[in-house]
């Protein structure tokens, strides 16, 4: 069973909650958006590119948050931090490709940088349905598993009502991000 070298007590962990929600309605509110607004308009689009750009943070937030089972900084949040005295129930989910794309979005989007990258950003492709059709089912798995008292009052509820938003997801196969 994984574990870590960091505990972190119920308080903190349901201080985290509450960035934890912000992260979730967002990752939703910003793909909710996208499939309203799937048509690529010609020329620049500001909002749409800032709507991928959130989207993908949100993105690899919570990747990193439901597969890594442990983090570079002992402040850091993960789902398993949230079963520390009952590491049986939950195991991070394991998927290479949500972790290729965290570390794509953390490569190509988030930074400036001189390694090559395949398109522009405002060119690139990025798998969103795909991320979509596993990050989702990953997360209300977590939020049913975990007990209640590590979230502060109605963070469970309000998460998972967020992600029912996305039930059935109708998600655009892919999408363009910013320059």
């Amino acid at each position: 069973m994984p574990s870590r070298n960091v505990v972190h007590d119920d308080e903190k962990l349901q201080f985290a909650s509450r960035y934890l929600v912000y992260h979730v309605r967002m990752y939703v509110e910003t793909l909710l958006w996208l499939q309203s607004n799937k048509d690529k308009p010609d020329g620049w689009a500001t909002i749409r590119n800032a709507m991928i750009e959130a989207h993908l943070v949100h993105s690899r937030i919570l990747i990193n948050f439901i597969c890594n089972a442990d983090s570079h900084y002992p402040t850091d949040i993960i789902a398993l931090d949230y079963f520390h005295d009952m590491p049986y129930i939950f195991i991070p989910l394991q998927s290479e490709f949500l972790k290729n794309q965290a570390n794509d979005i953390g490569g190509q989007l988030v930074h400036l940088t001189t390694k090559p990258m395949p398109k522009l950003k405002s060119e690139q492709e990025w798998f969103i349905r795909e991320t979509t059709d596993k990050l989702i089912p990953a997360l209300q798995g977590f939020f049913i598993k975990v007990s209640e008292t590590r979230f502060e009052k109605e963070v469970k509820s309000a998460c998972l009502a967020h992600l029912a938003r996305l039930n059935p997801p109708e998600i655009p196969v892919s999408l363009y991000e910013s320059s």
